[in-house]
């Protein structure tokens, strides 16, 4: 991959990010629980406010970011599908680092780009989780075009993946389920109810994968309009 790809794909990853991170805040400001991978920072600001939700978001992700080199850096790339070198490098690890600040920064700056709008009423509050799931998965697909980096929660999958030998699919969910029982465990011991996880976090779950997929259809459609490409089967 020459340096103008590796640019232009890096360009094009940084408003994935922050759709990413606009729409983890309109999911937030909807109040009817948060996505699985947010559920656990969002549950801590509450618990104790003198952090934001991105401080903890950081935190996490650089844990999760640290738990892969443990797991990693010491393995053979062949296990990541490599055919030299090592499993994960440090460029990996200072790419990760660096988009768990940005998603960090970028989710509290969005969602003080957004505290003028307190939706009330019920329907207002699941107004602003759909229009979020729409964005945040807008900002996963662009990601996933970019191609060129994975956020910290994915890549972690991805190592536990190769680390245990089982399918990603399944490691995924798993990982998610265990932020969600987490975050509901934080939630009962230290709020005396649920917040973090209700029931905008199944929508999250159920809605965000189908959209994705829609997403990376529809821009399949328009590479193959513009530059008369025959469609690909998609195969992520």
């Amino acid at each position: 991959m020459t340096i103008r790809e590796l640019t232009i794909r890096y360009l094009i990853m940084i408003p994935g990010v922050f759709l990413l991170c606009f729409g983890i805040a309109f999911i937030t400001k909807a109040g009817l629980g948060n996505s699985p991978i947010s559920s656990v920072p969002y549950a801590l600001s509450l618990i104790q406010p003198r952090f934001t939700m991105g401080n903890y978001t950081i935190l996490i992700n650089l844990c999760l970011v640290a738990a892969q080199w443990i797991m990693l850096h010491d393995k053979p790339g062949s296990i990541m599908g490599r055919p030299a070198g090592k499993a994960i490098t440090v460029s990996e690890i200072i790419v990760q680092f660096l988009i768990s600040l940005a998603m960090g920064y970028g989710i509290d700056f969005s969602l003080f780009l957004l505290q003028w709008m307190e939706p009330v009423v019920y329907w207002q509050k699941l107004l602003f989780l759909l229009a979020g799931v729409c964005i945040m998965s807008l900002g996963i697909a662009i990601q996933m075009e970019a191609n060129v980096a994975m956020a910290p929660g994915d890549a972690f999958s991805r190592a536990l993946t190769a680390v245990l030998h089982k399918p990603f699919n399944r490691v995924r969910v798993a990982a998610d389920c265990s932020l969600v029982a987490i975050a509901v465990i934080l939630c009962l011991v230290f709020l005396h109810r649920l917040v973090a996880v209700r029931e905008g976090t199944v929508i999250c779950a159920l809605l965000t994968g189908n959209l994705v997929k829609f997403y990376r259809w529809v821009f399949a459609r328009c590479r193959a309009a513009l530059f008369s490409l025959p469609l690909k089967k998609n195969t992520r």
